[in-house]
């Protein structure tokens, strides 16, 4: 089994409110007990650990839970400041490999929107222009071919099982905002 996150993206937080947020939804989770509150190594990448799943975790997840939590990483590493979440291309599941014009259909290959991202994710604008109708459209709003999220804040479960629609409502709720769920393989 590859590693897997389980992510959910709030891509309507503005950069001065991602930290506050970020601690609400921290606060939410460990109140219920779905993480524990002390940082561990239990995720990967550049964040100082993470939070190792606490004993009601179950009440976040659905379907099949297999080995969780017995393997690493199994932990939540939230992301505050700019970050892009999509879930794996490729597969024949996903269609195409390409984004779509919000406005006119008109579309582009995935691949060639990496170098605007990687702009983005250095500080540069959020957006792409429709060669087609000339519509600048935040990378948001352009239709992906697979679950995408351009965000300031976001929630990676590291190998979690599926999390439950009721859950990512709630932390819906708790940020007020607009939030895009998803999954990746690594």
């Amino acid at each position: 089994m590859g590693v897997r996150s389980r992510w959910i993206a709030d891509v309507e937080a503005h950069p001065g409110e991602a930290p506050d947020l970020a601690r609400a939804v921290l606060g939410r989770l460990v109140d219920a007990e779905i993480v524990v509150p002390e940082r561990s190594d239990c995720v990967l990448g550049d964040v100082p650990g993470g939070y190792a799943p606490g004993p009601s975790w179950k009440a976040a997840v659905t379907g099949e839970l297999g080995g969780f939590p017995d393997v690493w990483p199994n932990g939540l590493e939230i992301d505050v400041g700019r970050s892009a979440f999509y879930g794996p291309l490729g597969g024949a599941s996903s269609g195409p490999d390409r984004v779509t014009c919000p406005e006119c259909g008109a579309w582009l290959p995935f691949e060639t929107v990496f170098a605007e991202v990687e702009e983005w994710l250095e500080g540069g604008p959020g957006s792409l222009v429709c060669a087609r109708c000339g519509t600048r459209t935040g990378f948001n709003g352009w239709r992906w071919p697979v679950p995408c999220a351009f965000a300031e804040l976001g929630l990676r479960f590291w190998n979690w099982p599926r999390l439950a629609d009721a859950f990512v409502a709630d932390l819906r709720h708790v940020l007020g905002h607009r939030v895009v769920a998803g999954a990746d393989a690594h």
